[in-house]
């Protein structure tokens, strides 16, 4: 089952519970609560990636420009950089990112086959120089353009021939600039596509009956819900559930986001960070202390410290799926954030009195 399809049944199930039970009393400032979640959470993230895109892309060029280990190195701690600023938007599959396949063209995962990671390999080794131009990449298969695909180029097989002048680097310096340079111009895209008098902007602010996404502000409120229901079902279960497996012997650590680069942990953390950020600073927490006073106390507990422990997790990924005592500790995690979803969820839906349909479950 997939991650999408569990968040459908997650809302379906709690649309049947509040239509069994008494009608809810919608007391959730729709309009406040899209306008607290864009200013204070979506707009200052992607504007912090696109900063962050935008490094990486200059510490790449100067990496190609002059080879070395410093500059691999520096090259790398941009790399961190931006995948830090994209966990903490990565929830939001919705609006701009969602158009023009930019989200897997920035973010290209779970790559279940394999199938990604062998069309940058046939890159590499066939020196396909349409890879090495930004404008000729976005073209190419989504495999080839984000994240994931420069984390092997930076990381991968034969990666330290990046820090040698020479011809053994050169191709493959290329390949990660263009990666580099097409990840910033679609932050920048995104980033923009959330400005004061975007389009996008304005109908996520301001819905109406004739707008093919938004009919009202609720379902707005509703759109955000599930950013922040499905965020922690999805480290929950697509990142720590699939790499844990079902015993250490069964683990599947090289499923997991950037465990080449070692930032599958900071990863996680960050997608928290920001499920936490949207539950707080958005309205959400307001709208369950209103239905269960303190309960939102207990929510923000359980992400704060999930959050805490896997951003202090220094084992890799691989370490800590097999140990038997960190493995422990990572399904207690797991414990910790199925309380927290399901706890908010219910409470979300009855205080803002969504009701669900298939369409707005599923997105369409």
């Amino acid at each position: 089952m997939t991650y999408l399809s569990r968040v459908t049944m997650l809302l379906v199930g709690l649309a049947l519970a509040v239509a069994s039970g008494p009608a809810a009393e919608a007391g959730a400032d729709h309009p406040k609560l899209a306008q607290d979640a864009l200013t204070k959470v979506i707009r200052p993230g992607y504007e912090a990636f696109a900063t962050d895109a935008k490094v990486l892309k200059e510490k790449t060029a100067a990496l190609c420009a002059a080879p070395s280990e410093g500059a691999l190195q520096d090259a790398r701690n941009a790399f961190a950089a931006a995948v830090k600023g994209w966990s903490a938007v990565e929830i939001y599959q919705f609006g701009p990112v969602n158009r023009e396949h930019r989200y897997e063209r920035l973010f290209f995962w779970p790559d279940r086959k394999g199938l990604g990671l062998r069309q940058v390999q046939r890159a590499i080794s066939s020196e396909d120089e349409t890879v090495t131009s930004a404008k000729t990449l976005g073209q190419k298969s989504v495999a080839l353009q984000g994240l994931p695909a420069l984390e092997y180029l930076l990381y991968g097989n034969g990666a330290e021939a990046l820090a040698k002048p020479g011809d053994a680097g050169a191709f493959r310096c290329r390949f990660a600039a263009a990666v580099a340079d097409n990840i910033a111009a679609l932050a920048q895209d995104v980033a923009g596509a959330w400005g004061a008098d975007a389009p996008f902007t304005k109908v996520f602010l301001d819905p109406g009956p004739d707008d093919p996404l938004y009919l009202d502000p609720k379902d707005v409120t509703l759109e955000l819900y599930k950013a922040f229901s499905g965020g922690i079902e999805r480290v929950r279960d697509e990142k720590l559930g699939r790499a844990l497996g079902e015993s250490a012997e069964r683990a599947r650590p090289r499923l997991s986001a950037f465990w080449r680069s070692g930032q599958t942990f900071p990863n996680m953390a960050g997608n928290i960070e920001a499920v936490r950020k949207l539950f707080a600073d958005a309205g959400f927490a307001g709208i369950v202390a209103g239905e269960s006073p303190g309960v939102q106390d207990s929510v923000l507990f359980d992400l704060d410290r999930v959050a805490r422990l896997l951003a202090e997790e220094q084992s890799p990924i691989a370490e800590a799926v097999t140990d038997p005592d960190q493995r422990e500790k990572l399904e207690a995690l797991r414990v910790g954030l199925h309380s927290a979803r399901d706890t908010a969820s219910e409470l979300i839906a009855q205080g803002a009195g969504l009701n669900f349909g298939f369409n707005a479950a599923d997105g369409d």
